[in-house]
């Protein structure tokens, strides 16, 4: 039992305690902007006050409830950027007021992944913003000096904020060596297969296809630089694929939706010996027909986030402003806002790409 006197000191210390807002996750469906500790730096990390952080698919998902992957109560918000306030870094290569992007995976860095440079399959990793470790959905936020990757002063705050999902296309872009005169098919045009379009046209492929039940994404794909789109509801891929490649089906497919449909559809609309990279993870037993695969010489890869190295080289990609940013953004919220705007991503997803958060406004 605590004494009065230990009670009063402990809330003594709380009131003393410096607080911040953050947008809290306490089970399926609700979100709620609280006061809560603001977190202090230990030994190797900054306190980073958060400029800007996306609403990811898998945001949205949990705070459905529908993935396990959120344990309330915490703050979710994986994709962000923020600005040095505090370094408690020995030696640090930052300074306070430096602008950065932030790599979400903890690593350890000791396991056999880690070691190989696998840090996405890290044995020991936590995720900011997943499952209980509290993520970017607040005002401020500590984080290790290793995870971050300095933005050039030219380049507007949210486009730190989209490093981390370019960084999931880049990963599955990379498993793919030699794509240029390549014919390519990108299933899903949400903000994973956007992502997975710009970061192929790189390579110069021959045709890009973009396949999409939306109409108003697939629009969007041709924004992008799709060259052919299909919408299965309306179109059979096979026959739209072969009519655009003499008879041909296409080299490599990037399926970035994670439904048995979609990964049926991946596998029936590459050519034999063809490659098909697996991004999308959303249902988690699917039937296909193995023998479409075996008897073709397919090659099925999964590709999971991405390694630290494929985030840095992605980091750099954006502050060169080799690709279109500006028109990934649907808008810019505020923290408070963004508690009704996780329900209207969910009813109207065609009506967003990517929203982004700013906990300053």
């Amino acid at each position: 039992m605590v004494s009065i006197h230990a009670h009063h000191a402990l809330r003594e210390g709380i009131c003393n305690m410096s607080m911040m807002k953050a947008l809290r996750y306490l089970g399926p469906k609700k979100l709620e902007v609280q006061e809560v500790p603001k977190p202090i730096p230990k030994e190797n990390e900054v306190l980073l006050k958060i400029i800007n952080v996306g609403i990811c698919g898998s945001d949205v998902h949990g705070y459905l409830g529908i993935t396990g992957r959120r344990i309330e109560p915490m703050t979710m918000g994986h994709e962000f950027c923020g600005e040095i306030v505090e370094n408690n870094v020995a030696g640090s290569k930052f300074k306070v007021g430096d602008r950065v992007s932030v790599q979400p995976v903890d690593f350890c860095g000791n396991c056999e992944y880690c070691n190989q440079g696998l840090v996405n399959l890290c044995d020991n990793k936590r995720f900011f913003g997943v499952l209980d470790v509290d993520g970017a959905f607040a005002e401020y936020l500590a984080v290790n000096e290793k995870l971050l990757f300095k933005m050039d002063e030219e380049v507007p705050d949210y486009v730190g904020a989209l490093v981390e999902p370019y960084a999931v296309g880049y990963g599955a872009v990379n498993k793919i060596s030699g794509l240029e005169n390549k014919n390519i098919l990108i299933i899903g045009a949400g903000t994973i297969g956007l992502t997975v379009l710009q970061l192929v046209q790189v390579h110069s492929p021959n045709k890009i296809f973009v396949s999409d039940l939306s109409n108003s994404r697939l629009e969007k794909a041709k924004e992008f630089g799709a060259d052919v789109l299909i919408n299965p509801s309306a179109d059979d891929p096979i026959a739209v694929i072969k009519e655009n490649l003499s008879g041909q089906l296409v080299d490599v497919v990037f399926e970035a939706v994670g439904v048995e449909a979609t990964a049926n559809q991946s596998i029936n609309c590459v050519k034999p010996y063809g490659e098909i990279v697996w991004i999308g993870n959303s249902q988690q037993e699917i039937k296909i027909n193995m023998q479409s695969i075996v008897t073709a010489a397919k090659t099925v890869k999964g590709t999971y986030i991405y390694t630290q190295e494929e985030f840095e080289e992605t980091h750099n990609i954006l502050m060169s402003g080799k690709v279109k940013t500006a028109e990934f953004i649907t808008e810019i919220v505020s923290l408070e806002e963004a508690v009704s705007k996780f329900e209207d991503i969910d009813k109207n997803p065609d009506n967003y790409i990517k929203v982004i958060v700013d906990p300053r406004i």
